[in-house]
């Protein structure tokens, strides 16, 4: 109940800021609505690999699996589900990566717990279009969102990242 009225005030919120929202609106959203579902209670999953399990929220379909990976879809919009059964939830190696590769991230948050160690990393590629990724230790979901999308595409990346097993 919690996460279904914090996406609806993040919608409102993102509604009620027009076509145009803010770097530091877009920022505080979304690191908020990341962080909240990363610290949530894991959403049980309800899809199946060979080698891993993990949640798909409504709306979203499967295009393609293959060993490692899940092209995922809503709407036009892809996502890539990387899984690396070799790193531990407490890793940070694919966070490192991202930092060696991006300088000057648009955000950039992590976040911890006893267990596990999640990233948000959100890069500008052109105006109103940015690159998404969401991880939590070996395992990482990216996608392009535009700017009113990317709180709520980041929310429910997390829930996924979150999910796997």
């Amino acid at each position: 109940m919690k996460q279904v009225s914090f996406v609806l005030i993040v919608l409102v919120t993102l509604f009620l800021a027009g076509c145009t929202i803010s770097d530091e609106e877009l920022t505080k959203t979304t690191i908020d609505a990341t962080k909240q579902s990363f610290e949530g209670k894991s959403i049980n999953a309800n899809e199946k690999t060979a080698l891993f399990s993990y949640y798909l929220p409504e709306g979203f379909s499967v295009k393609e699996t293959k060993k490692y990976n899940v092209l995922l879809e809503k709407g036009n919009q892809s996502y890539i589900l990387f899984v690396n059964q070799n790193e531990e939830a407490t890793s940070n190696v694919s966070y490192e990566t991202l930092t060696k590769q991006y300088k000057n991230p648009f955000i950039s948050e992590t976040f911890k717990d006893s267990k596990r160690f999640g990233y948000l990393y959100v890069n500008k590629l052109e105006k109103g279009m940015y690159e998404v990724t969401v991880g939590i230790g070996g395992t990482k979901l990216t996608t392009e969102a535009k700017a009113n999308n990317v709180a709520e595409d980041a929310k429910h990346m997390m829930d996924i990242v979150a999910s796997v097993q």
